[in-house]
């Protein structure tokens, strides 16, 4: 059974430190419609959140209550788990055989343009779980098809601006694939496409993602103040498109890695205001439909970097797990997975628990689909941690990243 968000205020409360007293002061400063003379109310109300008997509070409580922890109300109370969203259906050979011929045809007409979105939709869904190699062909065929449907010009005026469109979202799909697989040239060829696509559109949100990528190879590349600037400049595209929430994340990570807390702090602090500020996606998956769950991911990894937040990381960490996991056991998303798992292993690392930090992190490893960059990143953190409190363990494990291409020291 998912988490219960009572469940998640006493282990948040917990991971913060807080008395119950505290915890009610935090609530009533954020609350409109409480104040300090009514302290002893607040406390009563909030043994009734412990213990689960209220089970829907107000959405000005839930506001509150969210924010005391830095997060979206839509993470801390879920209105559509991801676990409960399927990735569409891949079309059958033949239905895909069939459609490939109806964008062939001298005229296109709109039942095929829609299906080719619905592909592109069920693409952007797919990143999260499929393997990088068979997705990325994916991609590469589509964007073949798109292109001649627009050289060879096959469709209307208005048809031309959605294809247009689509080659633009697909190219920032497989800058992300190519910079998953670490081929560096290839991720900035597909993003330069996607500056062209976005700036013949005027299309901000599309821009604003360019720079995302931007900012995340940077940080994966352990280059931070180049972090900050190309999130900024994603972020003065579109400042309250929900891109702007993981452009304030990069934001948040990068200033955790140069050890400025309150920086950190004011970076996810805006994370919550905009995912707050805009509309739960109709499609939480689709890899450029910021997910408001997101917002623990994203906290999980500043928390863990910044000394003196491990409690805190460890429990976004925990909601990390259970978020990308079905109640089954079915991973739905691995790299979110694995990265937590390399954050406990962190945490273990410090702990003085090189078992436990060994074996977190061999799981994280395992993964099939993975973000080579981002999760040799904190792998080395791993290491880092290892070699500080078990040398012989860190030499181990640092020579088994080497393998896998990390660098020999980490970011942070």
């Amino acid at each position: 059974m998912a988490e219960q968000w009572h469940e998640r205020l006493v282990r948040l409360q917990a991971a913060k430190g807080w008395s119950n007293r505290e915890t009610a002061m935090h609530y009533i400063a954020l609350s409109p419609f409480h104040e300090e003379t009514q302290l002893d109310s607040v406390l009563a109300m909030f043994k009734r959140y412990r213990r689960g008997e209220i089970t829907n509070p107000s959405p000005e409580t839930q506001q509150a209550i969210a924010a005391m922890f830095d997060l979206p109300v839509a993470d801390f109370f879920a209105q559509r788990p991801l676990a409960n969203q399927n990735v569409p259906d891949r079309l059958s050979p033949t239905e895909f055989t069939d459609l490939v011929a109806a964008l062939r045809m001298p005229k296109v007409g709109e039942a095929h343009l829609a299906q080719a979105e619905a592909e592109v939709e069920r693409l952007c869904t797919a990143y999260s779980a499929q393997d990088a190699r068979s997705l990325t062909v994916e991609v590469d065929d589509w964007l073949k098809e798109l292109a001649s449907l627009v050289h060879e010009g096959r469709v209307s005026l208005a048809g031309h601006e959605r294809v247009i469109h689509l080659t633009g979202w697909l190219s920032l799909l497989r800058a992300c694939l190519m910079w998953d697989q670490g081929d560096e040239q290839a991720t900035h060829q597909a993003r330069v496409a996607a500056e062209g696509f976005a700036a013949d559109l005027g299309d901000n949100v599309m821009a604003a993602w360019t720079w995302e990528i931007r900012a995340w190879m940077a940080l994966t590349q352990g280059d931070m103040p180049n972090v900050i600037a190309a999130a900024e400049a994603g972020i003065r595209c579109a400042p309250n498109a929900s891109v702007a929430a993981q452009l304030h994340a990069q934001k948040a990570k990068a200033y955790s890695r140069m050890k400025d807390s309150h920086k950190t702090e004011v970076a996810l602090d805006r994370v919550r205001e905009v995912l707050d500020s805009n509309d739960l996606p109709s499609n939480v998956r689709n890899h450029f439909s910021v997910d408001p769950t997101k917002a623990s991911f994203y906290a999980m990894d500043a928390y863990r970097t910044l000394h003196g937040r491990e409690r805190l990381a460890d429990a976004m960490a925990d909601t990390v797990i259970a978020t990308s996991t079905r109640p089954d056991g079915t991973v739905i998303s691995p790299m979110r997975l694995a990265e937590a798992q390399l954050t406990k292993a962190v945490l273990a690392a410090r702990d003085g628990s090189p078992v436990t930090a060994l074996e977190l992190a061999g799981a994280a490893l395992n993964h099939e689909r993975r973000s080579q960059p981002s999760l040799l990143l904190v792998a080395s953190e791993v290491a880092h941690e290892l070699e500080y409190r078990s040398p012989a363990d860190g030499a181990e494990f640092r020579n088994h990243l080497r393998a896998l291409g990390a660098p020999d020291s980490p970011s942070s």
